[in-house]
């Protein structure tokens, strides 16, 4: 087996490795936009409860319902703050994997450009082969011919 070939599976398994960190990548990624999402939802939420305290509050909320609200509003934002810490992980968890992926990346296009350049130097050593084995031929059929002939 040619060292170009053998350089050819390593590459294979390279990619292999890159693919692996790309659909890592892709579904944190999913994650993240799936986390971002919810940190959307519960702010909407938040807004919508604040929205009513202050509507139903100039109206004349009691203060036992005014306090419930109040109380639900503030778990809410603990709730909120809680998203943001998991987005946060999310994020770095993201940094982490695309560097993963770059690195791969990389590793696999650089098996590439030597499988390239090993394909080149197993070409061009053919050919100078072949052409050493033709130079030997007209050689031999030279010698042959001879000049008394």
């Amino acid at each position: 087996m040619k060292r170009s070939q053998r350089m050819q599976l390593i590459e294979k398994l390279a990619r292999q490795r890159e693919d692996q960190a790309a659909q890592a990548l892709a579904q944190t990624r999913q994650r993240l936009e799936q986390e971002q999402a919810q940190l959307t939802e519960l702010e909407g939420y938040r807004g919508e409860y604040l929205g009513y305290l202050e509507t139903q509050g100039s109206a004349g909320l009691s203060i036992v319902q005014w306090r419930r609200t109040q109380g639900f509003i503030d778990q809410l934002g603990g709730v909120i703050g809680q998203q943001e810490g998991v987005i946060k992980q999310w994020q770095r968890q993201e940094q982490q994997v695309l560097m993963q992926w770059q690195k791969l990346y990389q590793r696999r296009k650089s098996i590439g450009q030597l499988v390239d350049k090993l394909s080149l130097q197993e070409v061009i050593e053919a050919d100078k082969q072949e052409q050493k084995a033709l130079d030997e031929l007209v050689g031999q059929m030279a010698q042959r011919s001879g000049p008394g002939r």
